[in-house]
């Protein structure tokens, strides 16, 4: 009797585990789609760094526009210093540099989607 009893509630456990793994797994074709959304996201994401890379070059070439630099760091205003400029240059290179970065995991990122969605998608 012990037997049947023990046997019976293997059963039922592994009943219950299988009715409740395909309760929860996702069709191959949703999962692709999701993978796609996410690669579109990321991509946008990686549009919007090129946005910040040239608010910031041109941020650049203002800044020594409005101060009369040229490229020795001859004819700077009296009030800036070249020590200042080169701080200001130092600033929005660093932005560039990050957004640069940022923009390149992006892009790493939404074609690590698009291989999965392939995949699943059996191409």
């Amino acid at each position: 009797m012990k037997k049947i009893n023990i046997v019976i509630l293997s059963l039922a456990i592994m009943i219950g585990f299988a009715a409740f793994h395909n309760l929860y797994a996702a069709e191959p074709s949703a999962v692709a789609a999701d993978h796609l959304a996410m690669a579109k996201s990321y991509e946008k994401k990686a549009a919007e760094q090129d946005v910040i890379i040239t608010e910031q070059q041109q941020m650049k070439t203002d800044y020594e526009k409005r101060f009369y630099i040229d490229e020795k760091g001859e004819n700077l205003t009296p009030s800036r210093p070249l020590r200042e400029v080169k701080e200001m240059e130092d600033h929005c290179d660093a932005i560039i540099n990050d957004a640069r970065k940022l923009k390149d995991d992006y892009l790493e990122f939404a074609k690590w989607h698009r291989m999965r969605a392939a995949e699943l998608q059996g191409k």
